[in-house]
């Protein structure tokens, strides 16, 4: 969580730290410089600073995280609960929705939708929450439906308590732990596949700075300039790992029995 915290400190405080023409404008003359006293983590080959390129990608890429978790929890979510709550063919034919679209792989499903909605940080942002939907909806919507046949739930609906009302002040705060545990687990997954697609050419168009793009690159200098490569993928190393970790952590917080294996 400290890493976390330090990372998302640095991607907020970027703009502060490092010009955004320093990040992207071509300084040939300064290209391939190594780690140092002035340039920290060195120079890529178009002798742009790598930490102030790793800094902005951290911006960029938290960001696409971020945005596609929250579209996929709102969506997800909803869905998941309608799906738990109610009962029929709508809820019924959701599911079966659902179900074949997990049956794809969740980048295939991605590199779909930036196909179609071209390169951007907003497509590819949406890219993430359309693979990600259907997660949240199959994980919420089985608590959901053991809830509401819970004896609070029963006897809210016995003074009359409509549904959107029981979801809302009810059910869903009962499932409040699971919702915190899935997000952190979807921002590290959100972040590799992001940075996946990004490494394949569907992300943002360069110069932006993402981590994706910067590691594809760096390919052809992996070995004489090792450091052009090891900076980005170092970064996406630490922060994957780190919310893996903290996903886990949470988890075990709120099922001790997990922990135990049993």
């Amino acid at each position: 969580m400290l890493i976390i915290t330090l990372i998302v400190g640095a991607a907020v405080a970027a703009p502060w730290l490092f010009d955004w023409n320093a990040v992207t404008r071509v300084s040939l003359e300064k290209s391939l410089i190594p780690p140092g006293a002035t340039y920290w983590l060195g120079t890529d080959e178009l002798g742009r600073d790598l930490l102030g390129r790793v800094l902005w990608g951290a911006r960029i890429t938290l960001a696409v995280a971020f945005g596609s978790v929250v579209i996929a929890m709102v969506v997800g979510i909803s869905l998941g609960a309608a799906c738990g709550y109610y009962s029929g063919v709508a809820p019924a034919a959701i599911m079966r929705l659902m179900d074949f679209l997990i049956a794809f792989p969740r980048t295939l499903v991605a590199i779909v939708v930036v196909t179609v909605a071209g390169n951007s940080i907003s497509s590819l942002t949406l890219a993430i929450a359309i693979s990600t939907i259907p997660i949240y909806v199959r994980f919420f919507a089985g608590p959901i439906k053991a809830l509401k046949e819970r004896e609070f739930v029963l006897a809210s609906k016995t003074i009359g308590m409509g549904d959107f009302k029981m979801l809302v002040t009810h059910i869903l705060p009962n499932v409040g732990s699971l919702i915190i545990v899935q997000a952190t687990v979807s921002l590290a997954e959100a972040i590799l596949i992001g940075s996946g697609l990004s490494f394949l050419g569907l992300g943002p168009p360069p110069p932006i700075p993402e981590w994706g793009a910067m590691i594809a690159a760096s390919r052809p200098l992996l070995v004489i300039h090792p450091y052009v490569l090891i900076a980005p993928g170092g970064a996406l190393f630490i922060v994957i790992l780190s919310f893996n970790l903290a996903g886990d952590a949470l988890r075990d917080y709120v099922d001790p029995k997990s922990r135990y294996g049993h």
